[in-house]
């Protein structure tokens, strides 16, 4: 018979075993094996799609779960009989259980495993990593942002009442020393832009030998050009 304490926790004993199966069976799958690795995939949205449901009634503090909600259920799956799961494993299914709720604004008493699962097929959500990428606090980036951050650093962020990221108060990152100047700092990016400038004309030089002419020269210098004023536009 369930107790009074086991009513009280987060994951009832029949879900938290299909929990502990599942962690339990993909461990054992292989590696190297794709479909071990499709059936791996599978189960762990299945574990997310059970412990989202379980969980999704007590809503969010501040985009995170209920400290005792999230306490309680890390206790569980880090003793669970089935298998056996790491601190970090049990933190990393804590957050993006709370990451999947807040962005897909799953909430009410009457959730389940499988309206939780059309949740993830409508989303495209087929393994845990796209569910990672899904509910990252950072937005997706193209490589050239990616290159322009590490270049010129970018606003802190912070979480408002509701957990939602926005802008901070500082601005991080970037090259040169944590403490320099605003002119030492532009003095290194324009040495940075005299170097790629040069870089690039490099290349073009060394494909014009393989190409037929002044049309292709033309168009790469212009290209080189094109990308010099872009990175002095998004520094600036």
């Amino acid at each position: 018979m369930q107790t009074s304490t086991a009513k009280n926790l987060p994951i009832d004993p029949t879900n938290l075993t299909v929990i502990g199966e599942n962690e339990k069976t993909i461990k054992a799958l292989k590696e190297n094996s794709k479909e071990s690795s499709k059936e791996a995939n599978s189960r762990k949205l299945d574990t997310y799609c059970v412990i989202i449901s379980c969980v999704a009634k007590h809503g969010l503090q501040k985009g995170n779960l209920p400290p005792k909600v999230g306490s309680d259920l890390k206790n569980q799956l880090i003793n669970m009989p089935e298998t056996e799961i790491s601190d970090g494993m049990a933190n990393k299914l804590i957050k993006n259980t709370a990451g999947a709720i807040r962005i897909f604004g799953i909430n009410g008493d009457n959730i389940t495993p499988t309206m939780v699962g059309d949740v993830f097929e409508d989303a495209d959500i087929t393994s845990e990593a796209k569910l990672i990428k899904a509910v990252a606090d950072e937005p997706n980036k193209t490589a050239t942002q990616l290159i322009v951050d590490k270049i010129v650093g970018k606003r802190s962020s912070k979480k408002d009442a509701d957990g939602n990221r926005i802008d901070g108060d500082k601005w991080i990152g970037g090259l040169g020393e944590k403490d320099q100047t605003e002119d030492a700092f532009l003095a290194i990016v324009d040495t940075f832009k005299n170097e790629l400038e040069n870089a690039l004309r490099g290349r073009a030089d060394m494909r014009q030998g393989s190409q037929t002419a002044g049309d292709i020269t033309q168009s790469e210098n212009e290209a080189v050009d094109a990308m010099i004023n872009q990175l002095e536009g998004e520094a600036a």
